[in-house]
């Protein structure tokens, strides 16, 4: 009974991000109104978020981002391959290092 409703819950998310994707350059309140959903019912049943999903989170002000929407996405420089991730919202900046 537990697991059936944990697998409902992902599939749930899931289907909340995807939608939030899609909403978020025609309506991006609506976007973030589902982005709190997904940490709803994460907490609720209590699931760990999937990684592909918690990395359209800001690290700083915990809203929804979208690359080019409402983040900026740059290449690093020099010899260590990162990606930069720049929040539109707190202009926080974080990086995440690519493996080679």
């Amino acid at each position: 009974m537990k697991n059936s409703k944990k697998e409902i819950a992902r599939k749930r998310m899931e289907i909340l991000f995807n939608n939030a994707l899609l909403n978020a350059r025609n309506n991006p309140e609506l976007a973030q109104k589902q982005a709190l959903l997904i940490k709803g019912i994460s907490m609720k049943f209590k699931i760990a978020i999937p990684p592909e999903i918690r990395s359209s989170f800001c690290k700083k002000c915990k809203k929804f981002i979208v690359p080019n929407i409402s983040s900026r996405v740059r290449l690093g420089q020099g010899n260590s391959k990162s990606i930069s991730i720049t929040c539109s919202f707190c202009n926080h900046v974080y990086r995440k290092i690519i493996k080679n």
